[in-house]
């Protein structure tokens, strides 16, 4: 049987079976107290049977109706509040609040281990918003632990932009952007225990294409 990979002071060219514990015990991790796991501080709940399959018109800044620790997944693209007619013209500050109220909530109702996928946009150019940047910070505020990023690269289907800012010239190009960011993060443990009747439910193929941070 081969041995697994560990860091080292030049890196590593493989991953298998990796050791990486000398990197997070590090100084660089030693402060991030906000990312350490926590332990299950009260069992999953039952997802009301009356709410399944159900569209819930309502604030999801207030989720009233579903129990704590009840749900596995949360998969949202917030309104980016650039002035659409369903926006409400908020300031920046005003709009992280809502998402704050949000995705406290979102904490409250999913399982230990659950987790939440946030589809969003970085914003304008004079200046330019990173939107996925004050999200990060805010969840990790929240709570939750940051699994990764992934960049969606929307090229393909993007069209023509025509955000060029100086034409051909060097005094004020504008970048394109042609992706948008998926965060990932997870309540209280990065891993979530297999049920004892479950078994893998995507293919080898799948799971190789979807792990990858570039989608």
């Amino acid at each position: 049987m081969s041995k697994g990979s560990k860091t080292s002071k030049f890196g590593t060219t493989s991953r298998i079976g990796h050791d990486s514990s000398s990197y997070y015990n590090s100084r660089l991790y030693s402060e991030l107290s906000l990312g350490a796991e926590t332990e299950n501080p009260m069992p999953d709940q039952t997802f009301p049977e009356v709410l399944k399959n159900r569209i819930i018109v309502a604030s999801s800044e207030k989720m009233a109706q579903i129990p704590d620790n009840s749900l596995h997944l949360m998969v949202t693209s917030p309104p980016y509040n650039v002035s659409k007619t369903y926006d409400e013209n908020l300031s920046l500050q005003e709009y992280l609040d809502l998402l704050y109220r949000v995705f406290s909530e979102t904490y409250r109702v999913l399982v230990h281990g659950g987790r939440a996928c946030v589809n969003v946009a970085n914003l304008g150019r004079k200046p330019y918003i990173p939107l996925s940047d004050h999200i990060s910070r805010m969840m990790a505020e929240i709570g939750f632990l940051m699994r990764g990023e992934i960049i969606w690269n929307k090229a393909a289907a993007a069209g023509v932009s025509m955000a060029w800012g100086s034409w051909k010239s060097a005094s004020n190009p504008v970048l394109r952007d042609v992706h948008e960011y998926i965060l990932v993060f997870s309540k209280g443990s990065f891993k979530r225990q297999k049920p004892p009747e479950g078994g893998d439910t995507i293919k080898r193929d799948q799971f190789m294409a979807w792990t990858k941070s570039v989608w």
